[in-house]
């Protein structure tokens, strides 16, 4: 039994210096070889993506260019005053501000009248009451005047053409000159 117990124990240790010489000089270093040429495919690739990269960015440098010069030279049309007074023009409504609250003596007795701005006489007379005070000439809020057409047509157009810069007087001066006038009042 002593010999049995022996053979298998010189059997198992013979297999276990087998399988590890096998571990640490085939296995672990085929391994290790495996992840060194993916390490080394990843590197290469990674190369190859930076230099993809400077040819394109280096395409792309002068379209860049190009766009920082058009947003200088908006930059520099630029002439806050008038343009400002542009938009004010385009967008302002017409309408006057209302008058003085005229004083009223609570101690008369008190008669209804028909105010400027009724849409109809509220007494049920055919003609309404003639103001005294002088008629306000009032404006249709969303009239088309050539000013804001104009302003609307340079703000397109410079989209149209590609241009992504604000819209100056001189803009607006020459899309006024070249604006139709009839069908705008």
């Amino acid at each position: 039994m002593a010999a049995d117990s022996k053979a298998e124990y010189s059997a198992c240790f013979q297999s276990f210096n087998q399988q590890q010489n096998e571990h640490y000089y085939t296995l672990i270093p085929h391994i290790f070889q495996k992840i060194q040429e993916m390490e080394e495919r990843r590197i290469e690739r990674l190369g190859e993506s930076m230099k993809t990269f400077a040819e394109v960015d280096r395409q792309v440098i002068p379209i860049v260019g190009k766009c920082l010069d058009g947003m200088t030279k908006a930059a520099e049309s630029i002439e806050p005053k008038s343009d400002s007074q542009l938009v004010i023009e385009a967008f302002k409504s017409g309408f006057e501000p209302p008058g003085d609250v005229e004083f009223e003596d609570y101690s008369q007795p008190m008669t209804r009248t028909v105010s400027e701005s009724s849409l109809s006489n509220s007494r049920g007379d055919s003609k309404p009451e003639k103001s005294s005070s002088k008629s306000k000439v009032k404006l249709w809020p969303f009239k088309k005047n050539k000013v804001k057409t104009a302003f609307l047509n340079a703000v397109q157009n410079s989209y149209t053409q590609g241009y992504r810069t604000p819209v100056t007087a001189r803009h607006l001066e020459s899309s006024c000159s070249q604006a139709p006038s009839a069908g705008l009042d």
